[in-house]
């Protein structure tokens, strides 16, 4: 008997539709809805459809390879089922579909005036019931427009004045002025000499049975926008439409992203903020930028929005990151040079490339070992041997016989502590499905079960990995603290009988179905987004509670307020030049979306090493970024892919890679407190390391804007580097003031361009002139 295989929603991946899946998966109004199915391999196969009573036979297309696929035709509001047939009579199970109904605010029926705002009664045409739009001030400079379609939200904030002149309600608080049209259902923040500007018509998708959908406009100015996260496109993300969903997208990544920020920041000094964990877009294409907001059809229908106006785009950022936690700055030690290799998977490999750093004079900080666990449990070294315990129960270092692949795993990070390397080991949210006998995993795993300590599928089963990344693993709910107890107490033996110091939490991404559930009661789609803070943040107060403050963790994947858990890194790269120009605009625009600790591969982690000339000047631009560290990814080949500088220079034979590195390795150790001081004294006022110049000179703006690989790091230093195959010399955008070139220490005027020798061993970089800190930077740099 054939089986007919439909999966409606697929995993929910927004990218990629399976052949088996219905498309679009949520149907609107107008909307064509294609179907698809595995018959095996049947000839014929059509479909049932039923639209409120009403039946119509519909032929499905063979694709080969036993799939087929029907069209549905246009769906307009209303139920529909389907069941997919075949030529013997048999069928499929039905599967149904509620296509819902556009309702908008069309008009402001009443103004209640409270203490802390106001609260619009709103009229929905023809919906009967009124939906409610609160407005209020939580913060100088941040106005909170909450619209919920069914109750009406008190406001919460600041004291507010409100006058009512006719159809015009103004709301005065901290120096900014909020007027609301209600006529013309519009609101206006004016503050700080920016203004900022939103449609009260927000429109919403009712009565569907899949997902809600719920939008709002605002407008768009006439300046560049900024922010979104992490992002490897262009800096300007008008013209554009943007996905907010978290991704892992393996290397070149163009418009997806594993930190993605739903905030824009526009140029003129003013933001929108969309305060949802659930998946949106942001469509900056028209003359008004549309946020669509994906909802459970059972959760609130609710749409908030913190538009803010502030003197500066980073005044913008500044006060998003004071309503989501603030910017944590890590250990002095995290400023030092990194060293990594995925290939680092044994003690003696280890052992020899940290002493070969030490005797090269090449200083490191932070040594990272991917490949040290038994790749089973993920908390024990490789080849220890120990008699297993039950699932609940946690080991201590004195448990195991150390042997193989790590004889002495102690000793190992005691000789790296004594030349000033701190240890950090990598970490996944993942129970890895192990079908080989493994004694302990398989404890820990059942335990797990029974303990209900993972996500969990909607009909209450173990949630299994559906996506490529550890396929069929449990993943860790870290809402439950129960679960986190135990996942810590594993683990915790590692800081405190071997001293490490840090962990790399890698991964987060691979959350697939709306439907899965959380310990706290939160669902698929309200946690795609939230995972990876839920994950990297428990890790976070895991470690700074071994470490007493002195660790941390070090991710890819992030959301709204990743900057408390610092650090972070840009994902998979390939060694290209085309990577390194998207990895500066990733730091830069995760740096105003206000993420702060940044760092990435230098010269890119994954395939062939690179050439001397791309290595040099990706050392360049990682010396000068607020994390310094190379990586690369296992590989099976027989020649070595490390990117350390001592194998770049051996493969090429060119020890230019090796004596230049380690001329910007020891010019880092020197800034090592230069770097630290600047990263306490931002994170303080919520602004980043890396920032875009033309918005922190904004009078220069568009000469500015001219260089889009330029940058400002820290208070005092403008870097420009160098990104073009074969360049010898570059132009520099000088923006406004004097400026010293940090190498020659020339003072050169500012508001021009000049054309910088950049030999291979020297990046381009100036010193504000007026800085107390220029001795100190100079003198750095004289030694280099």
């Amino acid at each position: 008997m054939t089986t007919l295989q439909h999966t409606p929603h697929g995993i929910d991946d927004p990218y990629k539709i399976l052949p088996t899946e219905r498309h679009p998966r949520d149907p609107q109004p107008g909307e064509r809805v294609h179907v698809g199915v595995q018959a095996g391999d049947q000839a014929r196969v059509h479909v049932d459809l039923d639209h409120d009573g009403t039946v119509t036979r519909l032929p499905a297309q063979a694709l080969g390879g036993g799939h087929h696929t029907a069209d549905l035709g246009a769906v307009q509001t209303g139920h529909y089922a389907y069941t997919f047939v075949l030529e013997d009579g048999s069928s499929s199970e039905r599967h149904d579909f509620t296509v819902g109904r556009w309702q908008a605010v069309t008009a402001i029926d009443g103004v209640q005036v409270t203490d802390t705002g106001v609260i619009l009664t709103c009229l929905t045409g023809e919906r009967a019931a009124p939906a409610y739009i609160t407005v209020a001030v939580p913060a100088p400079g941040v106005c909170t427009v909450t619209f919920d379609a069914d109750t009406a939200v008190v406001p919460e904030g600041l004291a507010c004045q409100a006058h009512i002149q006719g159809r015009t309600t103004v709301l005065t608080a901290e120096n900014m002025t909020v007027t609301l049209d209600l006529d013309g259902l519009s609101i206006k923040v004016a503050g700080h000499g920016s203004v900022a500007r939103a449609s009260l018509a927000v429109r919403w998708l009712e009565g569907g049975s899949d997902l809600t959908r719920i939008e709002g406009r605002f407008g768009l100015g006439d300046a560049p926008l900024y922010g979104l996260g992490e992002r490897f496109d262009a800096p300007d993300k008008r013209g554009r439409s943007h996905d907010v969903r978290v991704y892992e997208e393996y290397k070149e990544q163009g418009a997806r992203t594993y930190l993605p920020v739903p905030l824009v920041v526009s140029a003129e000094g003013w933001g929108v903020w969309l305060e949802a964990d659930e998946p949106s877009d942001f469509d900056l294409r028209g003359p008004d930028g549309v946020i669509r907001a994906q909802k459970l059809p059972d959760a609130p229908t609710r749409l908030v929005l913190h538009l803010i106006v502030a003197d500066t785009a980073y005044g913008v950022t500044s006060a998003f990151v004071g309503l989501n936690g603030g910017l944590a700055v890590p250990p002095k030690w995290a400023f030092g040079p990194w060293m990594s290799s995925n290939d680092w998977n044994n003690q003696a490999r280890t052992e020899e490339v940290v002493r070969r750093t030490v005797a090269e004079d090449i200083p490191a900080t932070v040594l990272v070992l991917e490949a040290w666990s038994d790749e089973h449990t993920f908390y024990i070294f490789n080849d220890a041997g120990y008699t297993p315990k039950t699932g609940a129960e946690a080991f201590r270092a004195s448990d195991f016989q150390y042997a193989g692949r790590w004889p002495d795993p102690k000793a190992m990070i005691d000789e790296c502590h004594a030349h000033g390397i701190r240890v950090v080991l990598w970490q996944i949210p993942v129970q890895k499905h192990v079908p080989e006998e493994h004694a302990q995993h398989h404890a820990d795993e059942a335990y797990m079960l029974d303990q209900g300590y993972g996500v969990h599928d909607a009909d209450g089963r173990p949630y299994r990995c559906r996506g490529w990344w550890f396929t069929d693993g449990l993943v860790m709910d870290f809402t439950n603290p129960a679960a986190r107890e135990w996942w810590f107490a594993k683990r915790a033996y590692l800081f405190d009988d071997l001293g490490i110091d840090g962990m790399k939490t890698d991964g987060g991404e691979h959350l697939w179905g709306r439907g899965l559930r959380m310990h706290d009661g939160r669902r698929g789609l309200e946690m795609v987004n939230a995972y990876p803070n839920s994950y990297v943040g428990a890790y976070h107060d895991f470690i700074q509670e071994r470490t007493r403050g002195d660790g941390l963790t070090f991710s890819r994947a992030g959301y709204t307020g990743a900057g408390r858990y610092p650090a972070h890194w840009a994902g998979d790269e390939n060694s290209t030049w085309s990577a390194l120009k998207s990895s500066i605009q990733a730091g830069l625009s995760a740096g105003i979306s206000g993420v702060s600790m940044w760092s990435w591969d230098i010269g890119g982690f994954s395939g062939e090493i690179p050439t001397v000339e791309l290595y040099l000047r990706s050392v360049g631009f990682g010396a000068f970024s607020p994390i310094m560290q190379y990586h690369s990814e296992w590989n099976p080949a027989s020649e070595n892919r490390d990117r350390t500088p001592w194998n770049i220079a051996e493969r090429h034979q060119d020890d230019r890679a090796l004596t230049v590195y380690r001329r910007y390795a020891q010019l880092r150790m020197r800034l090592l407190d230069y770097l630290h001081g600047e990263a306490l004294a931002l994170s303080a006022e919520g602004l980043p390391m890396m920032r875009y110049p033309g918005l922190e000179f904004p009078m220069a703006r568009a000469f500015l804007e001219e260089d889009p690989h330029a940058y400002l790091l820290g208070r005092d230093l403008l870097v420009c580097p160098v990104v073009e195959k074969g360049a010898l010399a570059r132009p520099v955008h000088l923006p406004p003031g004097e400026w010293v070139n940090l190498w020659s220490g020339a003072h050169l005027s500012g508001h021009r361009t000049v054309v910088v020798p950049s030999p291979l061993d020297t990046i381009p970089v100036f010193v504000r002139a007026t800085s107390p800190r220029l001795d100190l930077l100079l003198a750095a740099a004289a030694q280099f």
